[in-house]
This record gives structure tokens, C-alpha cells and sequence, in this order.
């Protein structure tokens, strides 16, 4: 399909807070062969209390001008918050000077996109009509996965496509990284199935896996473990990913790691384009802090025992944070996250953890 960018577009250095028309096309909102310098990110919000802090992570994300949001939301997701509740948290985020911007006639446009699975049918009529979860996948530099039930754990571990979300995880290409933090019932979290469905999902999927916190009241009023990561936190992540991005594609450069030159630098090796992610839960990993020791950080065990760092199915941190085998392109992109040194370190502490 031809692209209309820049018209329509989030463009030049810094991205509009229009949302995007129907039927979306993502050629009309992204270069296809340069980048323009912004980082778009998809916030996927399934069935979990946890759902009520999405207002606050688009708020905070629309906050810089070089990161761009959309948001999927299951249809039990959305008995939580509201196309609304997002919007008004995008224009106090603002504080009013995009719809200065842009005009009053365009002020009930300024915030961020909710698309529902009754959006994902609703503006196609033929064949070569957008397909709304291919064209948010080809949009996507990131996708986030916040909260994460244990109903949409277990499908994503399973390849159903049974929604807007999960077709469009389903459909994504394996150099577009994924963030899924995971919020449920204490022993939903404790369950054996959950153990198995984090396995498929890290060692398989290559996703990133934050959290659930270790301990807390929950929202049903159980104490342990199972509530979200902290949403600044999933800030915290977005923002670094974003900060890599910027640096590994420049503006005018290849955008995306789905683009021509990136594809040939990982052509010569078998393992998945994307970053190593933590151990699942009851799982221990050797990391590299600072100096030569190394320290063992476990997650909440589920199984007795299980805590072998050969039962990972990864390699350990070398002493410069990498892990060992990595491609060059995936050395080369932890190489870059470490602000005070660049050699990985940072990486290690900040994203292994869990």
C-alpha cells in the first residue's frame, strides 16, 4: 500500500496528540523506510484490576514528544477505564498546550486511541481493506503487555487469537520487542499452569517478563504475590526501550528492526532477534552487578528445588553483562543501554531482575 506519510502523520521531531482516523493504516503514521525519530508503543490492557492504572501510563508516556501510544483493550479489560479516562489524562499531561496547538475545533480529537475488538471488523468491507491488528503490529516498535490476567497469559502461551490483543501479539514480528507484566490472584500466580505458561512465554516467545510484585495486599483482598509491577516502573521500561531505540535508529535511518539492514545483520545467526528475558517464577540467575562476584537473584518459587540455573534453558551473564552466544546485533543493542559506560552492565541490573 502506498504511504501517505507525513499526511495524517505523528511526524517530525516531535508527534501529534491527534488520534489517528478509521480506518487505521499504518502507512499514513509511520515511514516505512526511515525513522522519524519517534518511538511508538501499544499498550495491551486484559481483564485484571490492575486495568485502572492504564490512564496513568499513557499520561506519563505522552509526556515526551518522541513516544507515541495506542492502546488494545479486551473486552473485560474495559469495564475498568474508559476511551475518556485515557483522553483526559492525555490533555492534563499536556496541560492544554496541544489543544492550543491544534485548534478548539480539534480538542475532543487530542488524546490517545482505545481500540476494542468490536474495532477490529468494523471498518473492513473487502479484501484489501486494513486489517486493523496487522496494521497496529507493522506500527508497533514495542508492544506492552500491562496488566497481563492469567486468562490472557495462558492464551498467549497457547497461540489462541481469539481478540484484537491477541491476534495482534500473534501476528507480530520476532524483532518487535514485548514487555508482559503479569497481575492475578495469588494462587492463580501460584498455580503450576502459570509456572508452564511463563516458561512458553520467555524461553519460547522471547518476551520480557516485570513482576508480579513479590508480596502486597491485592485488590480481592488476599495477601502475596500477584500484583502488577508498579506503573512507574512499566514507565521506567518503556522509557529505556525507547532510549535504545533512538539510539540504535537515529533519525533518517532504518526504523525498525523489521527493516532490510537489520534483517541482514541477524541473517548468520538462529537465535531470536529479541533480548534475553528473566527466569520464570522458582528460577535463579547469576548476574554480574558490579565487580567480579556475582550475585543470585530467585524469583517466587512455585516448585521446591527447581532453582538450577541449568533448568533456565539460558547461559549465565559473562563478566561484561552479556550473555554468551548473543548475535552481534543483540550484543550490540545491550551494549548501548548502559548511560555510564555502555557495556551492558546497566542492562543486566536493570531489566534481568525482574
Amino acid at each position: 500500500m502506498q504511504s501517505n506519510y507525513p499526511y495524517d502523520a505523528h511526524a517530525g521531531p516531535s508527534c501529534s496528540r491527534i488520534k489517528p482516523r478509521r480506518p487505521f493504516v499504518s502507512a499514513q503514521h509511520k515511514p516505512e523506510d526511515t525513522s522519524d525519530g519517534i518511538f511508538r508503543v501499544v499498550l495491551i490492557t486484559s481483564g485484571s484490576v490492575a486495568s485502572i492504572k492504564a490512564p496513568d501510563i499513557v499520561g506519563a508516556l505522552v509526556k515526551s514528544p518522541y513516544t507515541d501510544v495506542q492502546v488494545v483493550t479486551t473486552r473485560a479489560s474495559s469495564a475498568f477505564y474508559t476511551q475518556d479516562a485515557i483522553d483526559q489524562s492525555v490533555r492534563q499531561a499536556l496541560d492544554g498546550s496541544q489543544r492550543v496547538e491544534n485548534g478548539d475545533s480539534h480538542a475532543e480529537e487530542v488524546g490517545v486511541r482505545v481500540w476494542t475488538d468490536e474495532d477490529e471488523w468494523s471498518d473492513w468491507k473487502k479484501v484489501g481493506d486494513p486489517i486493523l491488528h496487522i496494521e497496529l503490529r507493522r506500527w508497533a516498535d514495542l508492544v506492552v503487555v500491562a496488566p497481563c490476567s492469567a486468562d490472557m497469559l495462558a492464551k498467549i502461551a497457547g497461540g489462541i487469537c481469539d481478540s484484537l490483543a491477541t491476534s495482534l501479539l500473534r501476528a507480530l514480528s520476532p524483532f518487535t520487542p514485548v514487555i508482559l507484566c503479569p497481575a492475578m490472584n495469588t494462587h492463580m500466580y501460584e498455580h503450576p499452569f502459570t509456572a508452564r505458561h511463563l516458561k512458553v512465554i520467555q524461553e519460547e516467545l522471547g518476551y520480557l517478563v516485570s513482576g508480579p510484585q513479590g508480596a502486597g495486599k491485592l485488590a480481592c483482598g488476599d495477601e502475596g504475590p500477584g500484583k502488577m509491577t508498579d506503573w512507574r516502573e512499566i514507565v521506567s521500561l518503556i522509557e529505556g526501550y525507547a532510549s535504545v531505540h533512538k539510539m540504535q535508529f537515529p533519525l533518517g535511518t532504518r526504523s525498525s528492526f523489521g527493516s532490510t539492514t537489520a534483517s541482514t545483520n541477524l541473517q548468520d545467526s538462529a537465535l531470536t532477534p529479541r533480548p534475553p528475558t528473566p527466569p520464570t517464577p522458582g528460577r535463579a540467575i547469576a548476574l554480574v552487578l558490579d565487580g567480579p562476584s556475582a550475585q543470585t537473584i530467585s524469583t517466587p518459587s512455585t516448585q521446591k528445588g527447581d532453582t538450577a540455573l541449568n533448568m533456565l534453558g539460558m547461559q549465565e551473564v559473562s563478566r561484561t553483562g552479556m550473555w554468551t552466544g548473543d548475535s552481534p546485533a543483540v550484543q550490540d543493542w545491550k551494549s548501548t543501554t548502559d548511560a555510564y559506560g555502555g557495556n551492558g552492565t546497566g542492562w543486566s541490573r536493570k531489566w534481568w531482575m525482574g
